[in-house]
């Protein structure tokens, strides 16, 4: 029950990290702040990245087994990152300046 608790962690926080870069970077937005640049294909690869290693991760986590160990890490995951983004995207955690386009 650890394993399936910490890789469904994983995958939640992972899942959590990648939508919102994905999501930006597909809509040809590039105002996610990125340590790897800027740009909404950089955006689009960070975020594809981020979703596989949540698929892998909870692939892994046998959820079946332990379902409310499972969603409950998972939930907690995607909790703990959106926390993080809060925090850090209130400032500019890399230094640059990114402006967001008038809508």
């Amino acid at each position: 029950m650890l394993l399936t608790t910490l890789l469904a962690f994983v995958a939640g926080f992972f899942a959590g990290n990648g939508l919102p870069y994905y999501m930006e970077g597909s809509t040809g937005r590039t105002t996610n702040p990125s340590p790897f640049g800027h740009g909404a294909t950089i955006n689009v690869v960070i975020g594809w990245f981020g979703l596989v290693i949540a698929g892998v991760a909870w692939y892994f986590a046998d959820v079946a087994e332990h379902p409310e160990a499972g969603w409950s890490a998972a939930a907690l995951g995607v909790l703990a990152v959106g926390l993080v983004h809060a925090r850090n995207w209130q400032t500019d955690p890399w230094r640059r300046q990114h402006t967001r386009p008038a809508a």
